[in-house]
């Protein structure tokens, strides 16, 4: 496993056991044993809309990543306990150059992917996220040393690959329908060792969400 997804899987796991210190084993056995969601504000359904800005780099390449733009949608599923599922449609545009002597040229990837995730309620106001994701490739265009036009080119069709990964994430909702997340996804597929391109990609994104049912209660 890739050792940047250890790390952030790990940072993961910390926050979340840092966040259940602080509110004290009786909360959480009220909240995680004995809550419900209607107690706590949550719907059953609700269903958001989402833009980011991420950075995705190549995990094996000597690249440099570049800022870009992500959006999307989501559905979300809330058990009658605090957590619940989600799941829905992102479109991500991947930009990086290569940072070699005789190539610095850049690539640019689509991807369309679907997130498959549980989702947990340590607060009113948090949210904590981990799952998979499948990534549908879109598009991809380049330059590499071989192009002899002045502007970018479609890669061949086996250059790239659709492939599974995984993310992680946190949310705060900071006014009514509005939240913000961080997210971390990785992404890989196996890729020819002496392939000029790769299809191991990992990235940060920081977003912003629209919901569209409010909660039941107003956060405190």
């Amino acid at each position: 496993m890739d050792k940047k997804l250890i790390f952030y899987l790990l940072g993961f796991c910390i926050l979340f056991w840092t966040n259940s210190r602080a509110q004290g084993s009786g909360l959480l056995i009220q909240q995680y044993g004995k809550s419900n969601v209607d107690e706590i504000g949550l719907r059953k359904w609700n269903f958001d809309a989402h833009l980011f800005l991420n950075r995705f780099n190549t995990t094996d390449r000597e690249t440099k990543g570049k800022i870009s733009r992500s959006a999307g949608g989501s559905v979300r599923y809330n058990f009658k306990k605090s957590y619940g599922l989600r799941t829905g449609i992102d479109i991500h545009s991947i930009n990086y150059a290569y940072n070699l002597a005789n190539d610095t040229s850049k690539d640019q990837l689509l991807f369309l992917s679907i997130p498959m995730t549980g989702r947990l309620y340590p607060a009113k106001r948090v949210t904590l996220e981990l799952g998979l994701v499948y990534n549908f490739l879109l598009q991809s265009k380049g330059d590499p040393p071989t192009n002899l036009e002045e502007f970018p080119v479609a890669y061949p069709d086996d250059t790239f690959s659709n492939s599974f990964g995984v993310l992680a994430a946190a949310h705060y909702t900071f006014w009514k329908r509005f939240s913000a997340s961080l997210q971390y996804q990785f992404q890989k597929n196996n890729t020819n060792p002496v392939q000029r391109e790769t299809n191991g990609f990992a990235g940060l994104m920081l977003g912003v969400h629209y919901t569209f049912l409010t909660n039941k209660i107003p956060p405190n």
